[in-house]
């Protein structure tokens, strides 16, 4: 019985490492056993064509494990790979011979088998010989026209078996009746690229499965595709790929218990694209959140995008094209405390209906997108913690629904339980304080914008004061300057503001203590300078934060200790004099330093050039020090003749 055989068998570095080591050096110092020379030498002879000369080097005399493809352990000399894989053109063509049977007693035997290419149609006996490898962990069987995988044709004893790939073979009848649905060793299963079609078996006990490719199945003559209702058991499932298979169904029934069991889900790859699915994106997605790829494109999906895409912090793949969605963009984006780079992607100006944006604690740098302004009903913009560089755009006054306090019909979100975000929060006083539920947010007009803690520069536009029911706004941490907005008292919704820790200078606007419902402020560790305006809303905000305007010395007037004169010309005069006269001290000491270190040098000068000084400058110690004593001594003793009697 002649055929083409192509017959690559390596080990898994598993075992490898269990049997010391596998380098072709460590094979060459080992040994073979007789019987597995005899069994290798009896699948030479099987084979009728060796084009590429693969077992010229398979002779009596030499050691097996010299041969070439042939690697045996350095601590057993037993054979655990054979390496005689070569392009179709060039393989070996002959019989598998029996013998091949002797090698399953060793101890490292077949750790990989691979028959890739191999027509394997009319070799009647091969299922029997891979069936009485159990210690086979790895099978590739792809492409190698097989035209059906029904259960009746192995009874499997496959128990270690942990990689197999069926892929591109002619396998034709329903995915149920297949054999390789009972090694539930499996870790990774290709089957994509056959004309499979049918349900998938309910319940696999497959826990171990972290691959599985059904891609390219499904019998076209017939319109049947593949089905998949219940993949609730595949915990340990990372990658599924089920596209081009004629898949058909609606997409939440079909896979409503993927996620079920398994907490937290481990799926990274998700690939349902071109296929026949419909009915509305689930609720399920949301569940996924390890997912780095998504592909659903080209099907008949219709009905919204989930807001709960916009938790999705590892997607790099997103492919939702050729659809039927409605409405196709999110209420919610928070994509926070991860590690994304750039600039502030554009797009977002296209999301519409976007009410929540929420990048915080990442590494964005670049100005604000213009087209951010679109967003008519952002209501919580949260950029802090980057590197968000520029100056603040003026054009953020036309965020309309933080200058509207009525956009309910414009910016309808639906069911708010099918927000994925349970609450928002908001740096107050140094402190990220929780916002509440994302009802309260919707129902009430608490819009808020923390830009804290980036690289922003230039001044604080006056248009800004156009946000008339902007509750928070955090601008501290930036780099600032000029004055404050003049009409700031003008933002009548305020409850939080803070521009703590920039270059901001000039005067505080009379216009803030308007601000009735301002509960926190902090105008910390600037360059402001005057009286501060008096009203009993300051001074009970100072009375909360008696640190509000801690860093600006030029401030003066109740609550603070200094006291300002007439007017705030006159009481600025005196800073200015102050100052001056700050800068005459420093002159001051700093003539007084050049003179002691001229004088000193002065000194040891003479003392260096002029010797008779010289020698008297280091004589008088000795001779002060004579003079001390000799006083000291004679009043010592006539202290002790006065004692006499």
């Amino acid at each position: 019985m002649s055929v083409l055989l192509l017959i690559t068998c390596f080990f898994l570095s598993l075992l490898r490492a269990a049997a010391g080591g596998n380098s072709a050096s460590a094979s060459a110092s080992a040994s073979s056993l007789p019987h597995e020379r005899d069994a290798l030498l009896a699948l030479k002879h099987g084979v009728t064509s060796d084009p590429a000369g693969l077992l010229d080097s398979w002779r009596r005399d030499e050691d097996c494990c010299r041969w070439r493809g042939v690697r045996c352990s350095n601590q057993t000399g037993r054979v655990h790979e054979l390496r005689l894989g070569s392009s179709s053109s060039t393989a070996l063509v002959g019989q598998i011979s029996p013998s091949v049977l002797a090698l399953q007693h060793l101890e490292h035997l077949d750790q990989h088998l691979s028959l890739n290419n191999v027509n394997l149609t009319t070799v009647m006996d091969w299922p029997r010989v891979m069936n009485m490898i159990p210690s086979l962990k790895v099978l590739n069987l792809s492409g190698c026209s097989l035209a059906t995988a029904n259960q009746l044709l192995l009874p499997v004893n496959l128990t270690n078996l942990e990689v197999l790939d069926a892929s591109s073979n002619s396998f034709h009848h329903p995915m149920s009746a297949s054999w390789f649905w009972n090694i539930t060793s499996l870790q990774y299963l290709d089957l994509s690229s056959n004309r499979l079609y049918g349900q998938i078996p309910h319940k696999l006990m497959m826990t171990s499965l972290q691959f599985l490719d059904l891609s390219s199945n499904g019998d076209g003559d017939k319109n049947m595709g593949v089905m998949a209702t219940d993949l609730s058991n595949l915990c340990s499932l990372k990658v599924l790929k089920i596209r081009w298979a004629l898949l058909y169904g609606d997409i939440t029934e079909m896979f409503k218990n993927l996620s079920s069991n398994c907490s937290p889900n481990q799926l990274k790859e998700l690939d349902l694209g071109v296929n026949q699915l419909t009915g509305t994106l689930p609720k399920w997605i949301g569940q996924l959140t390890s997912l780095v790829k998504l592909d659903l494109s080209s099907n008949n999906i219709t009905g919204p995008l989930p807001a709960s895409v916009g938790r999705f912090t590892d997607l790099k793949f997103l492919d939702l094209s050729d659809n039927h969605l409605t409405r196709n963009v999110p209420h919610e984006i928070d994509l926070a405390k991860n590690k994304f780079t750039g600039r502030l992607p554009a797009w977002i100006g296209n999301l519409m209906l976007l009410r929540i944006l929420r990048l915080s604690h990442n590494k964005f740098v670049g100005d604000i997108p213009m087209n951010i302004t679109n967003l008519a009903c952002l209501q919580y913009m949260v950029l802090s913690n980057n590197e968000i560089s520029g100056s603040l755009p003026s054009y953020l006054s036309n965020l309309t629904a933080m200058r509207k306090t009525n956009m309910t019909g414009m910016c309808y979100v639906g069911d708010i339980d099918n927000f994925h975000l349970i609450s928002l929060s908001a740096v107050l006083k140094g402190q990220e304080r929780n916002y509440g539920s994302i009802s309260r947010v919707f129902d009430t007009n608490m819009t808020s914008i923390d830009l804290s803690s980036n690289n922003l520069t230039g001044e604080i536009p006056e248009e800004i004061i156009a946000l008339n029911v902007l509750v928070y706004l955090n601008l501290s941490r930036n780099h600032f300057i000029g004055v404050v907005p003049s009409k700031i008292g003008e933002m009548q919704s305020l409850e939080s503001l803070d521009l703590s820790r920039n270059k901001i200078s000039g005067e505080i606007p009379a216009t803030l203590s308007n601000l009735t419902f301002l509960s926190y402020l902090d105008l910390s560790y600037n360059n402001l300078t005057g009286r501060i305006p008096s009203g009993t809303q300051l001074d009970s905000l100072y009375a909360a934060n008696p640190f509000m305007y801690i860093g600006n010395i030029g401030l003066c007037g109740h609550p603070l200790q200094n006291n300002c004169s007439r007017d705030n010309a006159s009481k600025q005069g005196r800073h200015q004099g102050g100052t001056k006269e700050g800068h005459g001290i420093e002159f001051f000491y700093l003539g007084l330093g050049c003179g002691f270190i001229t004088g000193t040098w002065m000194a040891f000068g003479v003392l260096l050039f002029k010797r008779s000084w010289r020698i008297a400058f280091f004589q008088l110690p000795d001779k002060l020090y004579d003079k001390v004593y000799v006083l000291v001594a004679t009043w010592a003793r006539r202290t002790q003749t006065d004692r006499l009697p």
